[in-house]
């Protein structure tokens, strides 16, 4: 977005997008298309995309990169010179003052008149002793950013589903060795990608392993995991990949409904609970999380947002 005019807190814009993966950036395609004054506020440019591996299920792409399509989206963004945007700030509350809603950030406070919420989502945690402490000294949650880092070198994966099963399969190219440990009986996630990990000779899968501990001195050497006989055992790995999932990235909004998984409740129009907040994308009560969901529901939040201003 590099090409957008600066942020204003002196505006009252029609739409604030909070976000900018492909749910945000879609939204802010359409909200310009539809002469509405936008602001997108996003920590970064891209979102989940950016820590993608391969993507093969976007039509008209064919095979690419996360980071590939994500520079797709942000260069198409910004032909739109128009589109206001302030990015590397995190967003800490929405509130509501009569008919205007109240973006507050770390870099200041922004009005709107709607709002679109698609902040995505981010990295659960082990919640272990030493994950904390070996964060980014071996411990980390990105596979696409960090791999490189550990080329040559064993690594382990904590987790059994997609993300696990696509980190495993990015880091085989790279790593000497990966060991996926999977807390339950067995991998769950789609059957492509078990195939694959299946098939790849430098993966090792252990199953119905509780991973209990992380291991180091000044860097990660390894874990400590409870197997399928309750008995503990040691991992040497000098990269530890955690990829158990995701959950909503809301803690800005005490304002909308939420769903058991604390994910915005939203109806087929994207609208929330709140007359004037609408969401999209993975932080929404939408089934599935994916790129090409999550812009098509970017584009009908923003399409919401507008009929709803019309009205009024």
């Amino acid at each position: 977005m590099g090409h957008s005019k600066k942020a204003s807190e002196e505006v009252t814009y029609d739409v604030i997008i909070i976000g900018a993966g492909p749910a945000g950036m879609t939204a802010a395609v359409y909200a310009v298309r539809k002469r509405l004054q936008a602001l997108v506020v996003a920590k970064e440019i891209g979102g989940q995309v950016m820590k993608s591996g391969e993507v093969e299920n976007y039509l008209g792409f064919g095979s690419s990169t996360g980071y590939e399509v994500a520079a797709k989206f942000h260069e198409h963004i910004d032909q739109f010179e128009n589109l206001n945007h302030i990015d590397g700030v995190i967003v800490t509350a929405v509130e509501k003052k009569d008919d205007i809603f109240l973006v507050k950030t770390d870099h200041g406070i922004f009005s709107g008149r709607t709002v679109i919420i698609a902040s995505g989502r981010s990295p659960r945690h082990l919640n272990v002793p030493g994950e904390r402490e070996f964060t980014n000294k071996g411990i980390t949650y990105c596979d696409v950013c960090d791999g490189p880092l550990f080329k040559g070198k064993p690594v382990a994966v904590v987790g059994g589903g997609n993300s696990a099963l696509e980190a495993a399969l990015s880091l085989a190219r790279l790593s000497s060795s990966v060991i996926i440990l999977n807390l339950t009986g067995e991998l769950t996630g789609d059957e492509i990608l078990r195939e694959k990990v299946n098939k790849a000779k430098n993966i090792t899968v252990i199953n119905n392993a509780k991973t209990t501990r992380i291991n180091g001195n000044k860097l990660v050497t390894g874990l400590t995991y409870i197997d399928n006989d309750d008995k503990e055992q040691e991992l040497s790995a000098e990269g530890i990949f955690i990829e158990i999932g995701y959950g909503p990235s809301v803690s800005f909004d005490t304002l909308t409904k939420k769903d058991s998984h604390n994910r915005v409740i939203i109806t087929n129009e994207c609208e929330t609970s709140v007359p004037g907040i609408f969401a999209a994308g993975d932080v929404s009560s939408v089934r599935d999380n994916q790129i090409i969901v999550a812009a098509g529901e970017g584009a009908k939040s923003a399409l919401s947002a507008y009929y709803y201003l019309s009205k009024r």
